[in-house]
């Protein structure tokens, strides 16, 4: 075994399995199409909406290898 394979082996030793155990959605069983139109909620319900505020990831810069 080079000193290679050891470090890796070693370095892969400290990785943990992370699982989700969240539900799975069932399938639509109709395939969504334009005609269908958006749903209506009932006035009861109510929307929320989920926004990502992490900051974005600088692009990559390829031509200054």
């Amino acid at each position: 075994m080079s000193n290679t394979e050891k470090q890796t082996t070693q370095a892969t030793a400290d990785i943990t399995t992370l699982e989700n155990h969240a539900p799975i959605l069932p399938a639509l069983s109709k395939p969504a199409t334009p005609e269908a139109g958006a749903a209506t909620p009932a006035a009861e319900e109510k929307i929320v909406t989920l926004e990502n505020h992490a900051p974005v990831p600088p692009a990559l810069d390829l031509d200054g290898k």
